[in-house]
């Protein structure tokens, strides 16, 4: 294993989670595996994204992930497409609601999505899988 995969797999390990974009021709589907304890970081990040002051501004945003794919922008509504997951500081906040009020609710096994209950606007959804505890998200990484 090559120095740069390593970190690679320690970046989806400290994420606590992984995604990937299936992309489809009707609407694409943005996926999360992780266990409950890992999807809740995404929770998190909404979080923290929510409550730093200069992302109240238009088009401010941040990626996640080792290859940054993911991003989460301030935008003027909510939005989830192949490029961002957008909206207002209150929209990103009812997002992370939405999730953690499903996740609460999930099971090893289980999985949820979200479309319409966040933006009426999307051309992409979010599935959230709930993985067993000891899920390793850098396992999911093909190129790894």
């Amino acid at each position: 294993m090559t120095d740069i995969e390593q970190r690679i797999k320690d970046e989806w390990r400290e994420l606590s989670f992984y995604y990937d974009l299936e992309k489809n021709e009707n609407k694409s589907e943005w996926r999360f595996y992780g266990s409950k304890l890992g999807l809740y970081n995404f929770v998190n990040l909404l979080e923290n994204y929510t409550t730093e002051p200069a992302n109240n501004f238009l088009s401010e945003h941040d990626h996640y992930g080792p290859y940054n794919y993911l991003k989460v922008m301030t935008w003027h509504r909510a939005e989830i497409t192949e490029n961002y997951i957008a909206g207002t500081i209150a929209d990103l906040k009812n997002l992370k609601n939405i999730i953690a009020d499903k996740l609460e609710k999930a099971q090893p096994g289980q999985n949820f999505t979200i479309d319409k209950e966040y933006g009426t606007d999307n051309t992409s959804t979010l599935t959230f899988f709930t993985m067993k505890d000891d899920f390793d998200p850098a396992s999911m990484d093909g190129n790894l």
